[in-house]
């Protein structure tokens, strides 16, 4: 009988739990399709960066359980109340209240194996998809199918297995304390408002938000491209996130009752349309649910930070590939070791046409002038490093690239992006003096035709004349080789296997004292940048969609919670004669304040955030302006999304009032 009737029930609340049931089956898809993911052999086997997924995917399934107990948690809490006055009168006839909450229990676990049974199919479905999405970002012309692997399986099981046992008990724990009385009067009660006093709460929310404005420009201090990388940075950095957690909730606690209380003061907004009834309609919410707020706010937060880290990622790959590997094969060696670089020519012939080898050799000025200016951020070295013109427009031209011209007394700063704006502040050097007595003149300072490794000694290179570099002391050889064909990571590997003896040094004993890997392959940096990328990006919009369908899947439990509970208003306005219409527009704009209140703050202290992470990341990005468009990208995503939720509360809430 228990059984049955706990089967009927959990048949019956599909509808209140529809939201619900759809976003956790969901989120259980996605937990088991990239399980599968990380575990194919064939897609680890695209690159040795895909490795760590399954590492950081293990960690990351751990944050999404606790949000997914939580709104598991919530809505069951929801159910609950809307059902409380029927448990109460179960217990008023006779049933005993152990089968009352093993009843309930049973709805719910009933509920939850089917999410869970859906789930299954559902994700087997979504890992192609994802499998799809990853070998386009590899660029590889092939569909890799992911097959059934039963560890995935076995731990979205177990994670299920605990979500329902920390639920239930909870849930237990709560119907055991209550009595009947507190049944019945359940859906009568309030929440406690967390401010009484409304000098108290304005005193919250100014402290509130200067601690916003402290946790901003905390923040914004430390993604400076002259700031040293030390230690302090980061906790510097944490403090700013700290501060932006407080204020946040600071905010979203209090933000509402304000709003609310001018608008009650206003008697020319208060007593127009249908503003009065709506706002002593949300009175009662506003201030009870302050937490939640808060709560959802952190949630629309880590959503578009999710969302703007996924398209940033996507945005640097050009230019760091760019940075790091301009040409097919760079060696790079002492100079006293040249002789070796003949060895690298002939191992890549062995599988590719050489178009062009080169050699150039990297000079060193020891006046040291220009490394002072570079600082932490140079290298640790006692001269500058310098090539010759000659060697710079012939790199220029293997990259396509129109040749630069210098007059016999003029130089070129190259540099990283975050090394730019250094050289260009400091004073000193629009004239240095060589070692010889001669003079050149800055003629420009620039990142173009920069690469990490074009010395592997500073963050920098001077180009100087040919005649100034010619009585210089060559420090460091390079080779650089480009291929008729795409190289693969396969070249890298052969290159360090069959030049290990000059790679790896031992001592005497035959214990490894150095391993100087100083070989950049292209097709490794690719395969690298594309493994980066869509572990990235995938594990970005992950998080970014969970996140985001919990805090529209709470909001749309709570307007289904507040139909139930507050359906007689909207029943007595309907006999005084207003209309279907007009009640429609209430309730929407009861809706738009109830979803528009957590998202207004994190928009800005999102927007704020990301102004200041571009200040950093600008310098991998093609302009210094499209993190607007990424922002307004994750933005638009985020809306579209969040207006989903929105329809499915509007609908959902029309057809409680609208029940007779």
């Amino acid at each position: 009988m228990l059984y049955k009737l706990a089967f009927r029930n959990a048949k019956r609340s599909l509808s209140d739990y529809a939201v619900c049931l759809i976003t956790v089956t969901l989120s259980f898809s996605l937990m088991f399709s990239f399980g599968l993911v990380a575990s194919s052999d064939a897609i680890s086997g695209l690159s040795e960066g895909m490795d760590t997924f399954q590492m950081i995917l293990d960690f990351i399934n751990i944050i999404i359980l606790f949000v997914i107990c939580f709104l598991i948690n919530y809505t069951t809490k929801f159910m609950f109340t809307k059902r409380s006055r029927e448990f109460g009168m179960y217990l008023l006839l006779g049933i005993r209240r152990g089968k009352v909450i093993r009843m309930f229990l049973l709805e719910i676990l009933l509920l939850g194996l089917f999410a869970l049974a859906l789930s299954f199919p559902a994700g087997f479905m979504i890992s192609q998809i994802i499998s799809m999405i990853i070998v386009g970002a590899f660029g590889i012309p092939e569909v890799i199918f992911i097959t059934f692997d039963p560890a995935p399986a076995g731990m979205l099981v177990l994670y299920f297995a605990g979500v329902c046992l920390l639920v239930l008990l909870n849930m237990g724990r709560k119907m055991r304390r209550i009595s009947i009385r507190g049944f019945l009067d359940m859906e009568k009660e309030n929440e406690k408002k967390m401010l009484r006093s409304a000098g108290r709460r304005n005193l919250f929310f100014c402290i509130s938000v200067l601690l916003g404005v402290l946790g901003f420009l905390v923040w914004n201090s430390q993604f400076d491209t002259n700031v040293n990388s030390d230690q302090s940075v980061m906790y510097w950095l944490m403090l700013g996130i700290v501060l932006f957690i407080i204020s946040i909730y600071g905010v979203s606690v209090t933000a509402g009752d304000m709003l609310l209380t001018l608008v009650l003061r206003k008697k020319s907004i208060k007593y127009t349309g249908d503003h009065l009834f709506i706002a002593r309609t949300f009175s009662s919410k506003v201030r009870s649910m302050s937490v939640t707020m808060g709560t959802l706010s952190m949630l629309v937060v880590l959503t578009l930070l999710s969302l703007n880290v996924s398209y940033l990622n996507q945005g640097m790959s050009g230019y760091t590939l760019e940075l790091e590997a301009p040409y097919d094969v760079d060696v790079y060696d002492d100079y006293e070791d040249r002789e070796v670089l003949d060895d690298y020519i002939s191992i890549v012939e062995e599988d590719y046409h050489i178009e062009e080898p080169f050699t150039y050799d990297v000079c060193k000025e020891p006046k040291m002038q220009l490394f002072p200016i570079a600082g932490s951020l140079g290298s640790n070295t006692d001269f500058d490093p310098v090539i010759s013109l000659s060697t710079y427009n012939k790199l220029l031209a293997m990259k396509g690239r129109e040749p630069v011209t210098l007059a016999d007394d003029e130089y070129i700063i190259l540099s990283d992006r975050q090394l730019v704006s250094r050289f260009e502040e400091a004073s000193g050097i629009d004239t240095i003096t060589l070692t010889d007595g001669s003079t050149l003149d800055l003629k420009m300072i620039t990142d173009t035709g920069y690469w990490i490794r074009i010395t592997n000694y500073a963050s920098f290179i001077a180009v100087f004349p040919d005649h100034c570099v010619e009585g210089l002391e060559p420090v460091e050889s390079h080779l650089i080789i480009d291929t008729e064909e795409e190289t693969s990571a396969d070249l890298a590997h052969k290159l360090r296997d069959e030049i290990s003896w000059h790679l790896i040094r031992t001592d005497e004993s035959g214990e490894v004292t150095d391993k100087s890997y100083k070989v950049s392959v292209r097709g490794q940096s690719v395969e690298e940048g594309n493994s980066l990328l869509a572990i990235v990006s995938s594990l970005c919009l992950y998080l970014a969609f969970i996140f985001l369908s919990t805090a529209g899947t709470i909001l749309a439990v709570q307007a289904l919670s507040d139909a139930s509970r507050h359906k007689y208003r909207y029943t007595v306005l309907s006999r005084l004669g207003v209309s279907d219409s007009r009640l429609c527009k209430t309730v929407g704009k009861q809706l738009l304040i109830l979803f528009g209140l957590p998202v207004v703050y994190p928009v800005i202290i999102t927007f704020l955030c990301m102004t200041s992470v571009n200040r950093l990341y600008s310098m991998l990005l093609e302009n210094s302006r499209v993190y607007l468009l990424y922002f307004l990208a994750g933005l638009g995503i985020f809306l579209l999304v969040y207006l989903v939720y929105f329809a499915a509360a509007y609908i959902g809430f029309k057809r409680n009032i609208q029940e007779a």
